[in-house]
């Protein structure tokens, strides 16, 4: 190699080294340097609670962005029920208790049909048979108990209390209690209104804090939401039946409601 090839390669080398150099420092600073955040203060008269503004940046564009939380529900009187009771029996062997408890609740199912309701109505719960065990030798079976509960669900509010008494009349000593809930066509109906309300909820918040700060909004960067089902009211009664009824049992059904939360990053300039 002569002394001109012998430069020309030299002069090479040190300029793919210093390329490679500039190319890794510019790495490590872009690695190293945090991405810088700027809040602005807000006018007098608008509280910090309303929302947030920030300066954002992405890989692609950068941002100046407010961000709000909104919220909304919406609610319903119950359209459905259900009834939980049930028929407790007790003998002195198994078959005794199994017998009596499928009397009763025959004439039990039979009396709420009466009312209308069918077979579609009604759901059995559980069905147990104890074995009752004596005070003084804890070991000596002397009875056996028989529990069976059903499930009643009516979509007419003024069955509820008159399945009570038809059912206690017929001997049911066993009321466990009453919760009340929406169709599932009803529950969407619901969650879209409340979604709508959380939605402008937080589009007032957003441009009331940007008509203060004489900006306009741009677009949405990001929404984040949350979504809570009903809230399904329950009355629970426990009570046992020993003799029938004397008046009638009024249930007084309540509201529920759908409630939603939405986190929106709105853009402006």
């Amino acid at each position: 190699m002569n002394t001109k090839q012998f430069r020309l390669a030299l002069i090479v080398s040190v300029l793919s080294i210093t390329v490679l150099g500039s190319a890794m420092i510019y790495v490590l600073y872009n690695q190293t340097v945090p991405k810088k955040e700027l809040y602005l203060q807000y006018p007098t008269g608008i509280s910090s609670s309303l929302g947030t503004v920030s300066f954002a940046e992405t890989s692609e564009q950068k941002y100046y962005t407010i961000s709000v939380t909104g919220s909304g529900a919406a609610s319903a009187k119950a359209e459905e029920a259900t009834i939980i009771l049930g028929v407790q029996t007790q003998g002195k062997d198994a078959s005794e208790a199994i017998s009596q408890n499928a009397e009763l609740m025959t004439n039990v199912v039979d009396g709420i049909k009466s009312l209308g309701l069918t077979d579609e109505n009604l759901t059995t719960v559980s069905y147990d048979v104890y074995p009752i065990y004596s005070t003084v030798n804890y070991t000596l079976i002397v009875g056996y108990q028989t529990v069976n509960m059903i499930s009643v669900k009516v979509t007419d509010m003024k069955l509820i209390g008159r399945v009570i008494d038809v059912a206690a009349d017929n001997g049911a000593n066993r009321i466990q209690g009453v919760s009340f809930g929406l169709s599932l066509e009803k529950q969407k109906e619901l969650e879209t209104q409340a979604y709508l309300a959380a939605l402008g909820d937080a589009e007032n918040k957003a441009l009331l804090i940007a008509e203060r700060l004489e900006v306009t909004i741009t677009g949405v960067l990001s929404v984040t939401e949350n979504v809570y089902q009903p809230y399904q009211p329950y009355y629970n009664y426990n009570v046992r039946y020993d003799s029938a009824v004397a008046a009638s049992t009024p249930i007084i059904e309540g509201k529920l409601s759908v409630s939603v939360t939405v986190y929106i990053v709105y853009t402006f300039e």
